[in-house]
């Protein structure tokens, strides 16, 4: 029997969680974590949270539910650009773990998830390194098209969040097999 593939996961939290919106209002984590490992060994799980600087303690519960579903949690405090807003790029300190994991973990597959297309550089030499490097995001909501054709795999999280109905076995078989019906 051949060992699960190695994987480590990164979760760019404001990108992924803010194209859950027109779907869930609380994404289960735990849930995903398990979802994107599912067949295959998670040595580690990064999630890299925003916080906003007007109230560096709204996310604790989230924050909390998160290191409990096992990920390693990085924060980072923003910086305010309005009277309401923040801006909190993650990019360069998610881009150094991913390197930092290449060279010392050396997993089979990395999946990020995010959509952002900052990370092509990092998804190409990630796999030149011979990583496979899937993206997990939503295609048309947050999935950057060159992010989507740059990486090895992609992982469409509509079929996470919406998948597929359960269709009832006779069916099943008629749908698997349409020929035999029409032969009949």
């Amino acid at each position: 029997m051949q060992n699960p593939e190695r994987i480590v996961i990164f979760l760019d939290y404001a990108n992924i969680n803010r194209s859950f919106e027109p779907f869930t209002p609380q994404p289960d984590y735990a849930d995903l974590l398990g979802y994107l490992g599912e067949g295959r060994f998670t040595v580690e799980a990064h999630a890299f949270v925003p916080i906003d600087p007007r109230n560096p303690h709204a996310r604790d519960r989230e924050i909390d539910a998160l290191w409990q579903a096992g990920y390693l949690v990085h924060q980072k405090v923003g910086a305010p650009t309005g009277p309401d807003s923040y801006k909190c790029d993650f990019d360069v300190e998610i881009t150094l773990e991913l390197m930092r994991t290449a060279e010392i973990v050396r997993p089979d597959i990395i999946v990020l998830a995010s959509g952002d297309k900052d990370f092509v550089p990092v998804i190409l030499e990630l796999r030149r390194r011979g990583i496979r490097v899937e993206v997990a995001a939503f295609a048309g909501i947050n999935a950057a098209r060159e992010v989507m054709q740059k990486a090895s795999g992609f992982i469409d999280l509509r079929q996470y969040v919406e998948p597929a109905p359960e269709v009832p076995e006779e069916e099943a078989e008629t749908a698997a097999y349409p020929i035999a019906e029409a032969i009949a």
